[in-house]
């Protein structure tokens, strides 16, 4: 129970929900930056430039995942709101990831930052 002057922190299950959500879609961010990567590499050895350009791509998809997957960890812990939104930002195209982001975001006040 919270003393007198103090307001009691609200503890629901969306933040847990929305970083499990953006997890989901960290992972799909790896699939398709894993086949871009593979694909890229394919054409590469037959001096295609977009091959190269493919695996670039997938790289930095592969990258955004890697913060997705971060910020996801941290809103199932309610730790760092910031890096929890901004991995919901990251997986907007996903719609899980959208869905994610809302009730991250809506559950601000459960973080401890």
């Amino acid at each position: 129970m919270a003393a007198p002057g103090q307001t009691q922190k609200k503890d629901s299950a969306m933040p847990l929900v929305g970083g499990i959500l953006i997890i989901i879609a960290s992972i799909m961010y790896f699939i398709g930056g894993g086949l871009m990567v593979a694909g890229g590499a394919l054409w590469s050895w037959a001096d295609v430039g977009e091959g190269a350009a493919a695996v670039v791509c997938g790289a930095v998809v592969l990258v955004l995942g890697i913060l997705a997957l971060l910020g996801g960890i941290f809103a199932t812990q309610k730790k760092n709101f910031v890096l929890a939104l901004l991995a919901g930002i990251l997986t907007i195209p996903s719609i899980l990831g959208l869905i994610g982001l809302i009730l991250v975001a809506v559950s601000k006040d459960e973080f401890g930052n």
